[in-house]
Formats: structure tokens, sequence, C-alpha cells
């Protein structure tokens, strides 16, 4: 199945994503690693006229342990990155485990945590563990951060 059309955008900064998500608002869809939004747009039940792809944002795929204890983990960081990490097997091992449950390899390969959070997919195992875990999101817009 082929898409429909849409305009397509590679933003290289957090601030130039928020501001294309606020300049086109509802018509736009965020692309982290596109396993549950492609599949919906082939099937257009999803039909966003923008796409901006935050592939080529720096600095958004990243695991590290976080001011005051805890983990901070990039909202483009992989399924087979949280998998893998020492930091997450030890500190939040739950979340490692998650991660290896869903799907096969080349979904874990691509599959993003921010992705999973944000398109609000019922199957999607990582808001319940992200809930479990009483997690503290953050989020960007061109108005700023917010938790």
């Amino acid at each position: 199945m082929v898409t429909s059309a849409f305009a397509y955008h590679a933003p290289t900064s957090v601030a130039e994503a928020a501001r294309l998500l606020a300049e086109h608002g509802d018509e736009a869809k965020l692309l982290a690693g596109g396993h549950s939004l492609i599949p919906l747009m082939k099937l257009r039940l999803s039909e966003p006229s923008v796409l901006i792809d935050l592939g080529k944002v720096e600095g958004m795929a990243y695991i590290r342990e976080a001011d005051g204890g805890g983990l901070a983990i990039g909202s483009m960081t992989t399924y087979a990155a949280l998998q893998s990490s020492d930091l997450v097997q030890s500190g939040a091992p739950v979340l490692a485990n998650a991660a290896g449950q869903v799907a096969d390899q080349q979904v874990r390969n691509m599959g993003t945590i921010g992705g999973s959070l944000a398109h609000a997919d019922p199957a999607g195992d990582l808001p319940a563990v992200a809930v479990a875990l009483n997690a503290e999101l953050v989020t960007s817009s061109a108005g700023g951060h917010r938790t």
C-alpha cells in the first residue's frame, strides 16, 4: 500500500522540530523509528499532510545517569539500546526486559522509546512500564520545556 502525499521535513535541532510542529499543528506527525506510524500511514488510518522526521536531530538518543539518581533516556533511544544498556539493566531491569520483548529484532533496532510513549499505541508495553517505574517525562515545544 502507498501512503497519501505529504510534505517531508528533516530538522537538525530540537528547536527547529518544535518550530515546524508549531507551524503545522495537527496536520503534522513526528517520525521517530516509524514502526507504528508508517504502517498506519500505509493503511491510510493516519494521513498527515506534514511529516517531521526526528532522525537527524542530534543528541536525542542517549542513556545516562540522571542528576539526583535514576536514569535519563533520550526519546530517540531504540528498544535495542534499552535492552543492551548496562545502566538500564542495573537501574531499571524491567525496562530492559520489556524492551527486549518488543516485536522482532528489526523493530527493536528502529523503534524508539519516544515514539512508543508519544504514539499512544494500545499494544505498546513501554508506556505501562514508564508508569510502573514512576517515570518523569520532559517534553519540548516552541514555547519551551515542560515536565
